[in-house]
């Protein structure tokens, strides 16, 4: 698939390229559809054109980088004005509001730390990249945290398929998929660690012998 994408991009001017890869990402990070647009893909392919074409791979990144972040502000503020609005109407609407709900509440009742960390680690896997930044809008997380969160994560996404693709070339295609799950895995295990060791072990107290 990679490979027949580079092959019909590869022609293209710079300004299309990285027009359409930009077009992409947003979409993908600040509409709900985005949710079947190939993030990761797009960054391969980038990376790819930009070895094969000798363009130095900061501007891919930041254009990528700025995409992402760009629509994921967008989905935030869709979910802000769902927050002021009241629930969408329709039927499938109706029936996933509770869940909705459901997340906004487990995410604002974080620390802020560890909502940054929840809102950094979703940004590196697909649907949670589209779902995330809403359910943070629509569950009053400030702009102030997202904001910044989402811009250094999404560059730190960015940075890392793009010279990924450009080191290993066509290898990565089918492998770039194990970069994001690995981040969001480790994310995950830091912050279960961390909340053990804030509470601390669980202690028995000594039974009292009779007598």
């Amino acid at each position: 698939m990679v490979s027949a994408v580079l092959d019909r991009v590869g022609g293209w001017p710079a300004v299309l390229v990285l027009g359409v890869a930009a077009l992409v990402l947003a979409l993908e990070s600040g509409v709900i559809a985005g949710v079947l647009l190939p993030g990761s893909t797009t960054l391969v392919v980038l990376g790819l054109w930009s070895a094969t074409t000798g363009t130095h791979p900061a501007l891919p990144i930041a254009v990528a980088a700025a995409a992402s972040a760009g629509g994921a502000v967008h989905g935030w503020l869709r979910g802000h004005q769902r927050r002021a609005t009241g629930p969408p109407q329709g039927r499938l609407r109706t029936r996933v509001e509770p869940a909705v709900r459901q997340a906004e509440t487990w995410l604002t009742s974080r620390s802020p730390r560890h909502t940054a960390l929840v809102l950094a680690a979703a940004h590196w896997a697909a649907v949670t990249r589209t779902l995330t930044p809403r359910v943070a809008g629509g569950g009053g997380v400030p702009l102030r945290l997202l904001g910044p969160v989402v811009a250094a994560s999404s560059t730190a996404w960015a940075t890392t398929v793009v010279l990924l693709a450009r080191e290993l070339g066509q290898q990565v295609a089918a492998e770039a998929g194990w970069v994001p799950v690995t981040v969001v895995i480790v994310l995950a295990g830091a912050l279960l660690v961390r909340r053990r060791l804030r509470h601390g072990p669980l202690t028995c107290r000594p039974h009292r012998q009779a007598g």
